[in-house]
């Protein structure tokens, strides 16, 4: 009959509640529309508006939870409880079971937690705000194909292709499955790309959507070139000479060439973000 509501406080170990607080039946957890936000240029001496950009702003997670206390004086031991658990002053993380392969990053909202008239119970909504707008997925992209049964159906995971995102070749394709394009420039994307090879002024490029990144520092056997986002590192060091480029990733399939180098070993390590 009742769900269960897995929670992640500051990295720590992740928890069911209702293992903790069994006195805590989970219900549901449901998130808001996407909170599109348009920007629109105003053109003076021209009809309407000129469409500039679309971001996407933060949405409401509601959580509905029974609660079953013996006694008034238990329910006061549990709404303590859940107060500790959520009422934080950092992020914590909300995973369900009915989809396990989501994990939101939320803080909570001040919610009253009160028993039913003249009863020990309560039927409690809980809100958080989810600062990103979306879900992410549980696992990153390199941790697949081994995790493969941690993602659920629904998230546009394809049925024809194993999804894998390290290669060893200079010409190889990858998948992306999120609602959105993977953008670490203007969206500040979480994504991590990672690079062994041999050879000088080598490049990335996705040619679907043509980013791109050129590096103009050699790189010998044994030396590591990682991409976090937009800032290079060689060696996890920023004194790195590039071109400022940056890689993007489409929705779908993305085509990556690689020149300049030998001995490809490289890895795109991102979480899928859904609405």
């Amino acid at each position: 009959m009742y769900g269960h509501i897995y929670v992640m406080q500051n990295g720590q170990t992740e928890f069911d509640l209702n293992a903790r607080l069994p006195n805590v039946h989970f219900l549901n957890l449901q998130s808001t529309a996407p909170a599109i936000t348009p920007d629109w240029l105003n053109v003076a001496g021209s009809d309407g508006q000129r469409l500039q950009t679309v971001s996407f702003g933060a949405t409401t997670i509601t959580m509905s939870l029974f609660i079953s206390a013996k006694n008034m004086a238990d329910f006061r031991v549990v709404r303590s409880e859940l107060q500790s658990i959520f009422y934080s002053r950092s992020i914590i993380r909300l995973r369900s079971s009915h989809e396990p392969g989501k994990v939101y990053f939320v803080i909570a909202n001040p919610v009253d937690i009160v028993p039913v008239q003249n009863s020990s119970q309560s039927l409690v909504d809980l809100t958080f705000i989810n600062p990103s707008g979306m879900a992410q997925s549980l696992v990153r992209s390199d941790e697949l194909p081994d995790e493969l049964d941690k993602l659920d159906f629904g998230m546009n995971i394809p049925s024809d292709r194993p999804l894998n995102y390290h290669s060893n070749q200079n010409s190889f394709s990858i998948f992306n499955p999120s609602d959105v394009v993977i953008d670490p420039y203007r969206q500040h994307h979480d994504l991590i790309t990672t690079i062994k090879g041999s050879g000088s002024n080598f490049t990335i490029k996705n040619t679907t959507n043509n980013t791109s990144i050129s590096v103009n520092s050699a790189l010998n056997t044994g030396d590591t070139f990682v991409l976090n986002g937009v800032i290079p590192y060689l060696n996890n060091s920023t004194n790195v000479d590039t071109d400022f480029g940056h890689i993007e990733l489409a929705k779908g399939n993305n085509n990556i060439e690689i020149t300049g180098l030998k001995n490809v070993d490289i890895t795109f390590s991102f979480p899928f973000l859904y609405f």
